[in-house]
């Protein structure tokens, strides 16, 4: 391969390209990540998949230092899942892609992940009731740039999720959907950056954008957030925790009979 192409600290021959019209190396996500992961990346020498416009009717599971880029900026690459997860994590960056289809959850960082897996100016727009957008049970997984609407929740078992600059909302039309929060959290780490995280479910579900449960998370840092809930608080939690909230804006409380710590919020109804 005669590249010119080098991002993500990838040289111009450790590069592939997809293109499901042909054009590129493969054809098939897939098959690139796995054709760049037997050529042994490492950190110092990662590959780089970038893909062409177009959608792609598979589910991927990453491989470690493999980053994948759309070819034509946030969304021009639609991947269209046909079994849960949609991506299975590993320690690398994944940047612009479109997720489509029913599988739940889309994205999954599993509790034998130990990892690092960056999501940048990913997009999911899907109000299917209680369709997961994301489940983070070890490693860490890290959002910036991303704008999500999902029927289901963003879920944190362990591990940590980070979220930057990223527009993330829980919403749906129907009445008969469980009651859940934008982000769902039993235990593991939260931390917020310059976000918005809405809850905007139908009335009769209705929850908080933030909801911690079960387990206490071992670290909880909100700064320059805004968080509205469809009913109860903005943030709530069944366990008691101690969290740094700082310069927030709510259009509900904090439920403050379970959550202490440095609590610096502004309250409007109206938000």
């Amino acid at each position: 391969m005669n590249r010119v192409i080098a991002s993500n600290n990838a040289s111009p021959e450790r590069v592939i390209v997809v293109d499901s019209g042909g054009n590129g190396d493969f054809t098939s996500i897939q098959m690139a990540i796995n054709a760049a992961a037997a050529r042994s990346p490492s950190a110092a020498t990662p590959w780089l998949v970038l893909i062409a416009p177009g959608s792609y009717a598979e589910s991927l599971t990453l491989a470690n230092h493999v980053h994948l880029a759309a070819l034509g900026g946030a969304s021009s690459v639609a991947l269209q899942a046909a079994t849960a997860p949609a991506l299975e994590a590993a320690a690398c960056t994944v940047r612009g892609l479109r997720f489509e289809g029913t599988a739940s959850p889309l994205i999954r960082a599993a509790s034998n992940f130990s990892g690092k897996l960056g999501l940048q100016e990913i997009s999911i727009e899907s109000t299917l009731a209680e369709q997961d957008a994301l489940r983070v049970d070890g490693g860490q997984v890290e959002l910036e740039n991303c704008r999500w609407t999902v029927g289901g929740r963003l879920v944190v078992n362990g591990g940590s999720l980070s979220v930057r600059r990223s527009h993330l909302v829980h919403q749906h039309s129907s009445p008969l959907a469980l009651t859940q929060a934008t982000i769902e959290v039993s235990g593991g780490a939260l931390f917020l950056e310059f976000s918005l995280v809405e809850n905007k479910a139908h009335p009769s579900s209705g929850g908080s954008a933030v909801k911690f449960s079960l387990q206490a998370p071992t670290a909880v840092k909100f700064f320059h957030s805004v968080l509205r809930a469809a009913s109860g608080y903005s943030v709530d939690s069944t366990v008691n925790l101690t969290a740094v909230i700082a310069a927030c804006r709510m259009n509900a409380d904090i439920n403050t009979s379970k959550i202490g710590g440095v609590l610096d919020y502004a309250y409007y109804a109206a938000l």
